[in-house]
């Protein structure tokens, strides 16, 4: 029996990565990705081309403006600040819970729940998904308690006792992200076909991709970006 997961595709880099770690390890492999009224769309764009590039189906679910009629996040709201301190941004449930001004409260309940929905009407037992506790973010959602409770709940609710949430990167590093981009063989598919910048911004190409530069995101990628190369260069030496 062929092993097949459905890969949860942002267009970001975790999810990217995530995407050629699922060919490397299942049979058959599709992807999803969700438009929830996200700012930086262009992600959407950049999931569609690595999933083609990757030779993958791709489905986009359209969960209309649910998440931004509730407002409060820089994710969704242009008005708010992309900050790693909320404080004073709007977001104030963010502010209260000591979290960055992008989080969205219950956004993995949603898009984990959907593709959860989608994997069984496709057949697949895996639901492969790019969060990762050790994130500067710190998201609540991204941390293990709540990937295995939520993979328990699933499993009840689809009457599926083998369905499985798979989070390869949910204990690795940024830099040890794209240590594993390079053994998956993907690194340049990652810095130039996948975007995690707030703001959207594909204007500028650096080392470590496109983005703005100063946004929470790209300091963290930038930031694991520089910390990798740091160790190649020393076991090199």
């Amino acid at each position: 029996m062929k092993r097949k997961a459905l890969v949860s595709l942002s267009g970001g880099q975790d999810s990217g990565t995530c995407l050629f770690w699922a060919l490397s390890e299942y049979d058959e492999v599709e992807a999803v990705s969700f438009d929830y009224g996200q700012r930086h769309r262009v992600e959407l764009d950049c999931a569609s081309r690595l999933a083609s590039r990757a030779g993958v189906r791709h489905t986009v679910l359209e969960l209309g403006p649910a998440f931004r009629q509730m407002g409060g996040s820089s994710l969704i709201d242009e008005s708010i600040d992309s900050r790693f301190d909320a404080t004073g941004t709007g977001n104030d449930y963010a502010a209260r819970h000591g979290l960055p001004s992008s989080f969205v409260p219950g956004r993995n309940v949603v898009l984990l729940g959907y593709g959860a929905a989608l994997a069984a009407t496709r057949g697949a037992h895996t639901l492969v998904t790019g969060v990762c506790s050790t994130d500067d973010a710190g998201y609540p959602d991204c941390r293990i308690d709540f990937v295995r409770s939520y993979e328990l709940a699933l499993r009840q609710a689809l009457d599926e006792p083998a369905f499985r949430i798979e989070a390869p990167l949910l204990d690795l590093t940024k830099a040890e992200t794209w240590g594993l981009a390079q053994r998956l063989r993907c690194l340049d598919e990652i810095v130039e076909h996948t975007h995690t910048c707030y703001h959207g911004d594909r204007s500028t190409l650096f080392d470590w991709g496109y983005g703005c530069g100063r946004c929470p995101s790209c300091t963290t990628r930038a930031a694991g970006w520089q910390q990798f190369n740091d160790r190649q260069r020393q076991q090199t030496r």
